[in-house]
């Protein structure tokens, strides 16, 4: 009868070694990377900001959410609780397409309720858009549509914030409203 082979045992453990050090440093890597990224960047006072075809001139204080912002389509910022949110796109249609879509998402997709009726805006720069109040339980905003057929572009702003402290919303629903009125669609 023959003999059983023997055969030498196999070393994993260099290789499982190797891997686990490998996905250390993968790991570790990624973690300094998010810390050392920052996820806030303050804007210059004063000068204008360009998103998309829209530019404005952002109140003081406020910082842009660059995790939640994307070059050329959307910009977000915030204070103390309070988000304000710019998104461009291109629009071929009627004033009334993308308002009746924001209110639809807003009260079926949020449950939210639109207080009251639309409202016409204009800014300082001759921009014509129509505007609404919204509110829930735990916060309250105001939405801003602006179309402009002849570049065949609209701009959408979100503004909204916690219903905690009316003297803080107050303040941050003005400096919305400058921030809007300060609004144009110059930009190229």
């Amino acid at each position: 009868m023959p003999e059983s082979v023997r055969r030498p045992a196999y070393r994993t453990w260099p290789a499982t070694l190797a891997i686990l050090c490998a996905l250390t440093v993968y790991v570790g890597g990624l973690q300094l990377w998010d810390r050392m990224t920052p996820s806030t960047r303050a804007l210059p006072d004063g000068e204008a900001v360009v998103v998309g075809q829209a530019r404005f001139t952002p109140a003081k204080g406020w910082l842009m959410n660059i995790s939640r912002s994307r070059p050329g389509q959307s910009m977000v910022l915030f204070k103390n609780g309070h988000t304000f949110s710019v998104r461009t796109s291109r629009w071929f249609g009627g004033p009334e397409g993308p308002l009746e879509r924001e209110q639809r998402l807003i009260e079926r997709g949020q449950h939210l309720h639109v207080e009251g009726e639309t409202s016409n805006v204009l800014t300082d720069w001759g921009l014509q858009g129509t505007t609404f109040a919204y509110y829930g339980s735990k916060l309250s905003g105001r939405f801003w549509l602006m179309v402009d057929p002849a570049r065949a572009s609209v701009v959408q702003v979100d503004f909204y914030g916690p219903n905690d402290d009316a003297t803080s919303a107050a303040q941050a629903l003005d400096e919305a409203r400058a921030m809007v009125a300060s609004m144009d669609t110059e930009a190229s």
